[in-house]
C-alpha cells in the first residue's frame, strides 16, 4: 500500500504558474499512490479559478474521494484538504481544530502571521480485511494554530485503536517542540528514507521539512520525498504493509 501527501497548492503548476488538474492527476498516477491527502485544495464556487478540484482529480484518477472544507474564500468558496482513493471510505468526516483565543499573531522575527481555520480529515478504510485509520491535515502558521492542532491530533490518536497513518503539511520542522506529542505517538517514516531529512519545501529552493507521513501499527518498508518541482512543495511517498 502507497501512502502519499501532498501540498498541491491549488493544483497550481509552479513552473507555468497556471492551474493544472492534468498534471496533478498524471504526477499522482505517476508516483503509484494508493491513497493520497492533499493539503490547499479549492472547491466550487463564483471566484475565477474555483472549481471542483477534488473530484476532477479523482475522477482522473477512477478513485474514491472526500473534501474536507476549512474555509470559505471571501465567504463563498470552498477551500480545504482531500483525499483521493483507490480503496473504498468506511467512514470518513471533517473534524474541526478549535481556533486559537487569539487570531492575531507576532512571530519571533516581529512580523504577522496569517491566520486561518484548520481542519483534519479522519477515515477508516477496509483494506483486505484489515481496517486502517488515516488523518490528513494541514497546520497553520501561528504557533498556537499548531498547538490546538497537535492538541487535537493526539487526542483522536488517542482514542483510536487501530493502525493509523497521519500526513500532511505541518509547517513545522522536525525539531519544532510542538509536534513532540505526535513524535511521542506516531514513528515516523523518515527514518526509513533512503534520504532521510530532506527538505520538502520550497520545491524551487528547498529549506525546510515540513510535510510528513507518521505512523503506527503499519510496517513501513521504503518512504520518499519526491524531489521534483510540480507544486511549490515535493509529495512524500512511503510504502506500507498492513
Amino acid at each position: 500500500m502507497r501512502i502519499m501527501t501532498f501540498n498541491i497548492q491549488h493544483a497550481l503548476d509552479y513552473k507555468n504558474q497556471k492551474i493544472d488538474i492534468d498534471l496533478f492527476i498524471r504526477k499522482i498516477k505517476e508516483y503509484g499512490a494508493d491513497i493520497c491527502g492533499l493539503n490547499e485544495v479549492r472547491g466550487e464556487g463564483p471566484l475565477d479559478g474555483y472549481t471542483d478540484q477534488t473530484n476532477k482529480i479523482a475522477d482522473g484518477l477512477a478513485y474514491y474521494r472526500y473534501f474536507g472544507e476549512a474555509i470559505k474564500v471571501k465567504g463563498t468558496c470552498p477551500y480545504g484538504n482531500a483525499i483521493a482513493s483507490k480503496y473504498p471510505f468506511k467512514t470518513v468526516e471533517t473534524i474541526r481544530i478549535p481556533d486559537p483565543d487569539k487570531t492575531n499573531e507576532i512571530n519571533r522575527d516581529g512580523e504577522l502571521v496569517h491566520y486561518e481555520s484548520r481542519i483534519i480529515i479522519k477515515a477508516i478504510f477496509d483494506i483486505c480485511g484489515k481496517e486502517v485509520c488515516v488523518l490528513v491535515t494541514h497546520m497553520g502558521l501561528a504557533e498556537s494554530e499548531r498547538i490546538n492542532a497537535v492538541k487535537t491530533l493526539c487526542r483522536l490518536i488517542d482514542d483510536v485503536d487501530l493502525p493509523l497513518i497521519l500526513m500532511g503539511d505541518f509547517n513545522s520542522a522536525p525539531d519544532d517542540e510542538i509536534l513532540l506529542p505526535l513524535f511521542e505517538r506516531l514513528e515516523d517514516t523518515n527514518f526509513v528514507s533512503s534520504k532521510p531529512d530532506t527538505y520538502t519545501f520550497a520545491s524551487y529552493n528547498p529549506y525546510i521539512k515540513i510535510d510528513y507521513i507518521l505512523y503506527r501499527g503499519l510496517e513501513c518498508t521504503c518512504s520518499e520525498t519526491i524531489e521534483e518541482i510540480v507544486s511549490d512543495h515535493f509529495p512524500l511517498v512511503a510504502d506500507f504493509r498492513l
